[in-house]
């Protein structure tokens, strides 16, 4: 049976009342207020993706700042930031990301560990997660800047999938500390883990409910792992799902009417939404693929709605490539092209402070219905005195690298110093509703390197195409034994600029490298593959 809400004591105003835990969660929620326009979103990963989906279905929008690979998403209680789990850095570490910034913080350090799920504390300043090895992990808190880590619960047993309470009391978590998994839950003050459910079965994932009334959790009972429900000092847990596909991580929608669920079976995923009576279920619009739920106030820079007008850039597999030489070196060139497929134009603005050469840049996002939002620290743009260009260049906007293709291992990168973003070169090739006429049909600054503002960019519809060798579409070959490689074609590569999607921005082709007069002469290049969605080409 699920255990009832501990008493807390409140003063104020010289008198001391005794309350429940839900009052409590009222009081603390207004500690910690979501950014202003936030909207509800769940935040989702998937094994290529992250991405934030309004439950409306007005929108979806890919995140800049997680990788492939990157797990566990925690959106904080201001909407703004999220924490995670990612081994980008070899080990399973939390990390935080901040939507407005674009910052990415790295807050754990463990090589002897796997810390992973993350959960927020209602007030946003601490984050508690799990660290260890699978099968023997702890629990552990922390300020949201990394500092003063303790230890939470240790000891005999498998500690797993911490979920804060409303009040900022006490954390959930699923534990087989007692002989069998079971949900317990540990003061945050300190003190002993207290045994919070005791279930048939298995039970994992705890969701507390926005007003801490309720407790929803994954269930595995004879094989059937479906959502349940349990309401403290009221009946036994129920059922809220059933089905012959695994139902499993719920957590709460923000005003704790429904609760969306991963539904995996067959070899697929997909996210769910259901009511907590157990009505209505239905899937979420586009989340195939999808895990780790995680509902929640989110602020526009971290799920922007349809009002916001953001480019899609769709880099096209390299064409045309040819193999010529430059004294004793051999450079291998390329077409390369990025489409814009969004809903809006890819905006560059730059303004250069005074004594300095080069520009700082920020991108200018158009809202439905006029104005506009700013998103700092987008690249920088340089003026360049050379033939045929002297006229500013914004970068980084694309990246051309070769790699090995047995293991993808990177080889050489191409030296090109900037593009100068306009419409001039034509059409995109795939269909774009309400094509306007192009809009970035300047010179990007031509012949004034004195200017100390420019504007460029690329209108949605249309493409951006550099040929062959113009000034660095190439990657140096000198040297590069013969053999199969990929050519990978990057677009906005560190992911600065905001955009609907990322998941479309490499592409690449698999080549063969041969040297048939000996590394003297130039060697000759065979097409064997084209991946147009893909940095690796098999």
């Amino acid at each position: 049976m699920l255990l009832p809400p501990r008493p807390v004591v409140v003063v104020g105003a010289g008198l001391a009342i005794l309350v429940f835990a839900p009052v409590v969660a009222a009081l603390a929620a207004k500690s910690s207020q979501p950014a202003a326009g936030a909207r509800p979103a769940l935040v989702t990963v998937a094994p290529d993706v992250a991405a934030a989906t309004l439950v409306d279905g007005s929108a979806r929008t890919e995140l800049p700042w997680l990788v492939p690979g990157d797990d566990d998403p925690a959106v904080a209680p201001d909407g703004r930031r999220i924490a995670f789990s990612s081994e980008r850095d070899g080990n399973p570490e939390i990390y935080v990301a901040d939507a407005a910034t674009g910052a990415v913080l790295r807050l754990t350090r463990n090589l002897q560990a796997d810390d992973r799920r993350p959960a927020w504390s209602p007030d946003g300043r601490r984050i508690v997660w799990q660290s260890g090895r699978p099968g023997s992990f702890d629990l552990f808190v922390m300020n949201a800047d990394g500092g003063r880590k303790q230890r939470l619960v240790g000891g005999a047993g498998d500690d797993i999938d911490p979920d804060w309470s409303p009040d900022g009391e006490r954390v959930a978590f699923s534990s087989n500390r007692g002989g069998h998994r079971d949900l317990w839950s540990a003061p945050v003050a300190g003190g002993e883990p207290e045994l919070l459910l005791d279930v048939r079965g298995e039970a994992r994932a705890p969701a507390w409910s926005p007003d801490g009334r309720r407790l929803a959790y994954g269930g595995v009972v004879g094989g059937d792992a479906d959502i349940w429900l349990a309401t403290p000092g009221g009946p036994e847990p129920r059922r809220v799902t059933r089905g012959a596909a695994a139902d499993l991580r719920p957590d709460w929608a923000p005003d704790g009417r429904r609760l969306a669920f991963i539904r995996a079976g067959g070899g697929h995923a997909k996210i769910w939404l259901v009511r907590a009576d157990g009505s209505q279920a239905r899937p979420l619009e586009g989340s195939a693929g999808d895990t780790d739920p995680d509902w929640a106030l989110a602020s526009p820079s971290l799920a922007p709605g349809p009002d916001q007008l953001l480019p899609d850039l769709e880099q096209l597999a390299p064409a045309g490539l040819v193999v010529i030489a430059e004294g004793k070196r051999f450079k291998l060139g390329f077409v390369s092209a990025v489409e814009n497929l969004g809903r809006g134009p890819l905006r560059i603005r730059g303004v250069r402070p005074p004594g300095r050469a080069t520009m700082d840049t920020v991108q200018v996002i158009e809202l439905r219905g006029g104005g506009t939002r700013i998103v700092k620290g987008v690249g920088r743009m340089r003026y360049e005195n050379h033939p045929p260009h002297k006229h500013w260049h914004f970068q980084p906007f694309e990246r051309y690298e070769l790699r090995r293709a047995s293991d993808n291992a990177f080889l050489v990168r191409d030296g090109k110093s900037g593009f100068c973003l306009i419409d001039r070169y034509g059409r995109a090739s795939r269909h774009v509703p309400n094509v306007g006429p192009p809009r970035f049909i300047s010179d990007c600054g031509a012949y004034r390197p004195q200017l100390r503002r420019v504007e460029e960019g690329s209108s949605a519809g249309y493409v951006d195409r550099y040929p062959a060798f113009f000034h660095g579409q190439d990657v140096d070959v000198t040297g590069v034994p013969a053999g199969e490689y990929v050519l990978v074609h990057l677009a906005n590569p560190e992911r600065l600029a905001r955009e609907l999607r990322y998941s479309n921005n490499a592409a690449s082709v698999r080549i063969r490298l041969v040297w048939p007069s000996g590394m003297a002469a130039a060697p000759t290049v065979e097409v064997l593959a084209r991946c147009g969605d893909s940095a690796r080409c098999p």
